[in-house]
């Protein structure tokens, strides 16, 4: 890792409104981003929650990430994160459900002002992950913002790909 990064051998994926999305990079550098991230995590002795995307409410704060198909993506929401303890009576019972699972395998506990997440979760979606963290229903999509303030929505989640048949005829 004695070499500097050469940033120039760094090329991005932007969407249609010019928006980074991904980038592309030689593996080597790729390998010494990893180190660097390592060492970073073993020297902090408080880190905090790290995601792509965060949903803070009341006294709620959780960070995470989606992951699969950009149609219907699942949601990981990431250690560290934390949970309302309150649920509405108008809560899907699925949601009620689910929390009482996670508490019993000891993803959620719970701390002086929540539930806390002692491990990452992935969840089947992000609505789903915004309900359990809220309280009461919550439309995921909306609810995760990125570090400049776009939705999901925002960033392309959740909409129907058109199909190559529509899209000609």
């Amino acid at each position: 890792m004695s070499e500097p990064f050469d940033t120039r051998q760094v090329n991005f994926i932007v969407d249609a409104k010019g928006h980074r999305q991904a980038a592309i990079m030689p593996i080597r550098m790729y390998q010494q981003l990893l180190a660097l991230q390592q060492l970073l995590d073993s020297s902090s002795s408080t880190t905090k929650p790290s995601g792509d995307f965060q949903f803070e409410v009341k006294q709620a704060k959780a960070f995470g990430y989606p992951v699969g198909s950009k149609t219907r993506p699942r949601f990981v929401v990431v250690k560290g994160s934390s949970a309302n303890l309150g649920l509405t009576d108008s809560m899907r019972p699925a949601v009620r459900a689910l929390r009482e699972q996670l508490i019993a395998d000891g993803v959620l506990a719970e701390g002086p002002n929540g539930y806390d997440f002692l491990r990452d979760y992935q969840f089947a979606s992000p609505s789903l992950a915004a309900c359990l963290i809220a309280g009461n229903a919550r439309s995921g999509l909306d609810a995760w913002h990125d570090q400049w303030g776009r939705s999901l929505k925002e960033r392309g989640y959740g909409k129907k790909q058109r199909s190559e048949s529509r899209a000609k005829g």
